[in-house]
């Protein structure tokens, strides 16, 4: 059995799948929000997330594609041709290709870890620093959302309108099980636990309507648990809560708009939930 041979071929098939992939993984991986395969970029937050997973997967891909290669390549060269009526010949590792392994896997780990906290800490103290930011009062319930403008005089809508290059921070809680607060297209997910108001920031960068979901299982209607999320200008934001503070019903145009039924569906939801029963 020629090992070095075998190696060198599999090095080889490895390297070329791994350049492939990364190539394939450059060249389609900001498409895929636009293909609606993953979350729309929507906010700084989603910004800064989106370039470190792109990061730890470009890293992932050479790992992934060593196990796939090797395993593959040992499972197919060294089978068994017909039935084995006798044990193996014995094999011993290489160790220093072992050794090599151990320690490029041990600083690949560090590396993540340490790049990743680091991160979470920016994220964490540039959220915290923001100027001026909305406070939104978020109230779980099953299973609708309910948001409150403590600044505008606590006025309170079931749809989250939110206006655009302005930071955001959510006061979230639950009026009666654990929920999970989660706008995708802003990388925001926060738990919304009773008695407890938990904290989570972003800053919207593109108008459009997104949705929130709840993302921890919350009973019967879980799956209903969403509501949209319209950033508008910051005109038609202080618009919206000018109608809203005079005591009338308003509601952002969304015309075409394929999430505008969540806004008469929450609104329905809402008044039902509070006559006792759900809808």
């Amino acid at each position: 059995m020629n090992e070095p041979r075998h190696l060198l071929r599999a090095a080889i098939i490895w390297l070329i799948a791994t350049v492939v992939c990364l190539a394939v993984a450059w060249f389609i991986g900001p498409q895929l929000a636009s293909w609606g395969s993953i979350p729309a970029v929507a906010s700084n937050r989603a910004s800064d997330v989106d370039q470190v997973l792109g990061l730890f997967t470009l890293l992932s891909i050479p790992v992934f594609m060593m196990v796939v290669v090797f395993g593959g390549y040992a499972a197919f060269a060294f089978r068994s041709r017909g039935r084995p009526d006798g044990d193996g010949p014995g094999t011993r590792g290489h160790m220093p290709l072992q050794v090599t392994w151990v320690v490029i896997s041990i600083l690949l780990v560090v590396f993540l870890f340490g790049y990743g906290l680091y991160f979470y800490n920016q994220v964490q103290s540039v959220s915290a620093s923001a100027q001026d930011p909305l406070v939104v009062k978020v109230n779980g319930e099953q299973w609708l959302w309910d948001y409150y403008y403590p600044q505008y005089g606590n006025i309170s809508s079931t749809t989250l309108v939110l206006p655009v290059n302005r930071p955001v921070r959510f006061d979230i809680t639950s009026s009666d099980v654990q929920h999970s607060f989660c706008i995708p297209a802003f990388a925001v997910k926060q738990d919304a636990v009773p008695g407890q108001t938990t904290h989570i920031s972003a800053t919207p960068t593109e108008m459009g309507t997104y949705e929130v979901r709840c993302a921890e299982l919350c009973g019967v209607y879980h799956s209903y648990m969403e509501t949209p999320v319209q950033v508008v200008s910051s005109n038609d934001f202080d618009s919206w809560v000018a109608t809203l503070q005079s005591g009338e019903s308003a509601r952002i145009s969304s015309q075409g708009n394929a999430l505008a039924w969540m806004s008469q569906d929450a609104d329905a939801r809402s008044a039902s939930i509070r006559e006792g029963w759900v809808a």
